[in-house]
């Protein structure tokens, strides 16, 4: 995805060469108070499928995930944490994977095999009263921690319904042969994320550099992430963003309620060390389909949100590099948000 690298590099210099020209005092401040204060049960999510992106229809084929979030302040009358803004995230996802060629015969030991996952997750949000990190500049640390509870395999029903939206949509319903599939096993696993959101108000847009550290341990999964997303717009403050765990594709929370219309232009970049994937592995028990797994993987994405009112729509591009040895080139991935505010 050469395009992606090199908006993520411009962007990079855009921050650093911007004049400082500040917005009126206090916005952040502002911003984090909404989120301390605020009751509001919010929702976001995303929809993903690679056919949005490359135009093909394998590997990570297609997901779904959507998140509700209850602040403190619904469930206690004072705050958890002194000078932080804090919240309980309950996660739902589901996700559909297929080999390169679907008319294969058998297990492919050098194609991804055949799996459905569907998960529950519980996570602590917190995102700390900004200060100052430089003149201008201010500086979040914001953390999400929690566990994930999920099933893989039969008997979900996600194959069928991949398959009826492919009949829907015109692309044919067969989604082929499903001889080569992980059996189905219950797993669970720990999700660390950590970020760092140094923020600079400008006179008609915001800027924010946001670098993170995340860890998957568990059943599912073993890795750990480094990576930064560059947000530009004009409705950063008092926002939280999501991350979607297979993907890397950055979800939009709910912000601090604004008139007219608003824009975000994001894009980020990850690298993983990956020491186990059950999906790539044989399944919960190692002796399922399996192929050799690649140790470090990237992930490049860039995307945009535009709000108006109590509605708005995202749409990010997310480039996976390959993921296992038979895998010859990465895949992207296109996903779509949409925010209505009740």
């Amino acid at each position: 995805m050469p395009l992606l690298s090199v908006r993520l590099r411009a962007a990079l210099i855009a921050l650093a060469i911007v004049p400082a020209t500040p917005a009126p005092a206090g916005d952040l401040e502002r911003g984090w108070a909404w989120l301390a204060d605020t009751t509001r049960i919010e929702t976001q999510g995303l929809f993903w499928n690679d056919r949005l992106g490359d135009g093909e229809d394998r590997w990570k084929s297609g997901g779904l995930t959507q998140s509700y979030i209850l602040p403190e302040r619904r469930l206690a009358d004072e705050s958890w944490f002194a000078d932080r803004a804090s919240a309980l995230e309950f996660n739902l996802r589901g996700l559909v994977m297929t080999p390169d060629d679907t008319s294969f015969r058998g297990a492919n030991p050098k194609d991804r095999p055949y799996a459905q996952y569907a998960a529950a997750g519980l996570y602590l949000r917190s995102i700390a009263r900004p200060r100052e990190a430089l003149p201008g500049t201010g500086l979040q640390t914001e953390d999400r921690i929690g566990v994930e509870f999920g099933w893989e395999g039969d008997p979900l029903p996600l194959f069928d319904i991949q398959s009826a939206i492919h009949g829907l949509a015109g692309t044919g319903g067969n989604i082929g042969n499903r001889q080569n599939t992980i059996d189905g096993g219950f797993l669970a696993n720990l999700e660390a994320r950590r970020t760092w959101r140094l923020h600079r108000d400008m006179a008609d847009r915001d800027i924010e550099l946001a670098p993170f550290v995340q860890t998957s341990l568990g059943m599912r999964e073993n890795s750990l992430r480094a990576g930064a997303d560059l947000l530009i717009g004009s409705a950063l403050e008092g926002r939280t963003w999501g991350a979607d765990l297979a993907t890397g594709a950055m979800i939009a929370g709910e912000s601090m309620h604004r008139q007219g219309v608003h824009w975000t232009l994001f894009t980020g970049a990850d690298a993983g060390y990956v020491a186990s994937d059950v999906f790539l592995d044989g399944g919960p028990e190692g002796d399922g389909p399996s192929v050799g797994r690649r140790d470090t993987t990237a992930r490049l994405r860039a995307g945009i949100l535009l709000e108006h009112g109590r509605v708005g729509i995202g749409f990010s591009l997310n480039w996976l590099s390959p993921e296992f040895q038979g895998q010859q080139e990465g895949q992207t991935i296109g996903t779509i948000q949409l925010k209505v505010r009740f």
